[in-house]
């Protein structure tokens, strides 16, 4: 490559750089990194804070600043994405892990030892445990669409925590994650994008 006189090389020429272009770039704000200045006499530092997480770092001061960050409007694009995977996993999960394929083996013998979290919850009889994985289902399908979603959530919610609670062997860690995440969804407003 070649300069003319008086010309500073370009930031990603190989002269000026060891760092691949794959790194991130730093901010441009003009100021220099060395240690004699202040804070104060940096503006450009906060704006390039800003540009890297989308918020002042002063937002963060008092109580009054952070609650206006929190309910400051945003693109409702990530809350409608994350209710269709959701409802999508759900709908692959009811099959596999909350045990649709194997209905019948799990809760067709009443010989089946079981360890409830609450005695006094009891399976309903084989064909009363189909609807309610069809209204489960139903449920998770609702919440993929956005389809009368509080009642799609609650219908979810209501039937995942039954078979949830109806036996502990079958729990897995992130299980809780899904019902807390059906709650949230349930007093969100996701359907709307």
């Amino acid at each position: 490559m070649q300069r003319h006189k008086g010309q500073s090389p370009s930031k990603f020429s190989p002269e000026t750089s060891d760092k691949s272009v794959d790194s991130v770039p730093a901010c441009e704000d003009g100021a220099s990194d060395s240690g004699d200045s202040v804070k104060e006499d940096r503006p450009g530092q906060d704006d390039c804070f800003h540009q890297m997480f989308g918020f002042q770092i002063q937002d963060l001061s008092s109580w009054d600043r952070f609650v206006r960050l929190l309910c400051r409007p945003t693109d409702p694009a990530s809350i409608g994405t994350l209710r269709v995977f959701f409802g999508l996993l759900m709908t692959l999960d009811i099959v596999q892990e909350r045990g649709l394929a194997a209905a019948d083996s799990w809760w067709g013998s009443d010989e089946q030892c079981r360890f409830p979290l609450f005695h006094f919850l009891r399976p309903l009889p084989l064909q009363w445990m189909y609807v309610v994985y069809l209204v489960m289902i139903s449920g998770a399908i609702g919440v993929m669409l956005g389809f009368q979603m509080r009642l799609s959530s609650l219908a979810f919610l209501a039937t995942y925590w039954y078979v949830f609670f109806l036996d502990k062997t079958a729990w897995n860690n992130h299980s809780y994650l899904f019902g807390i995440l059906a709650f949230l969804l349930a007093i969100s407003d996701a359907n709307r994008y």
